[in-house]
């Protein structure tokens, strides 16, 4: 936790990417430097990095889901203003194209980012909502086996699906997302995602229009950070504590 200083923003001016942030309820004078801290100055978590043997640099906590939501917003947004610079969608001919090899390159580049960072941030965000204490009791190749698994291993061995269907609503005592609409925009995100990482030989192959390739899948699917938040948004609803980040999370 970084110590409050008297250059604290005002908290309309925080960044809502931060993880964690508190204000002091009254003054507070640091036992190490004597210095008094005002009221209303900000508590942040931070880490300190060794930069070289004589410096450090200190930096804010981002909230993982935060950062890779707003990242793959951003990379759909450069990806939307290459393919409005191309014109294609406007043009009135059948067969277009962008022109120049660079600009569908760098066009593909921030699809497929968009669509990998998004995904992530699903991960980030069940793994983070997952309470230190709590354990997973599964059924383990039998009806009468039962495998206990705490957060640790729920985290790296525990399929996302499982986790977002069953792992999460025993955590929040809610209902299941499977087969609501949430539910089908993350599988739809979820198939694009897997069939990007790993990517097949057919997908580097010349095809027509009737061959449902990779690029397909990402030029024709929705923004995916808007595929990603609804199943966070399904949970945050019925979380006791708001994350601080989805409160002030930007609308566009």
């Amino acid at each position: 936790m970084k110590p409050p200083t008297q250059t604290s923003p005002p908290p309309e001016e925080d960044d809502w990417r931060l993880h964690a942030v508190a204000r002091l309820a009254e003054d507070w004078k640091s036992p190490w430097t004597g210095q008094v801290a005002p009221k209303g100055s900000r508590l942040t978590v931070s880490a300190i990095l060794r930069l070289t043997k004589k410096k450090t640099i200190t930096i804010p906590l981002p909230n993982a889901t935060a950062l890779f939501l707003s990242s793959a917003a951003k990379s759909f947004s450069a990806a939307k203003a290459l393919r409005n610079e191309s014109g294609f969608d406007k043009s009135l001919h059948s067969d277009v194209s962008f022109g120049a090899d660079a600009m569908v390159f760098d066009y593909l580049e921030h699809l497929l980012s968009a669509t990998v960072l998004a995904f992530t941030a699903v991960e980030a965000f069940v793994n983070e909502v997952i309470p230190e204490d709590y354990v997973y009791a599964r059924q383990r190749r039998s009806r009468v086996i039962l495998e206990v698994t705490a957060k640790a291993d729920i985290e790296r061995f525990v399929p996302l699906d499982e986790k977002l269907a069953t792992v999460l609503p025993e955590v929040f005592k809610c209902p299941s997302p499977k087969g609501s609409r949430c539910w089908q925009q993350y599988q739809q995100l979820k198939d694009i995602r897997d069939r990007v990482v790993h990517m097949k030989s057919n997908d580097r192959k010349s095809s027509g229009p009737e061959v449902e390739t990779v690029w397909k899948a990402i030029v024709l699917a929705p923004a995916p950070h808007r595929l990603a938040k609804p199943i966070i948004d399904y949970f945050v609803k019925v979380m006791p504590s708001k994350p601080g980040w989805h409160k002030n999370f930007p609308r566009e």
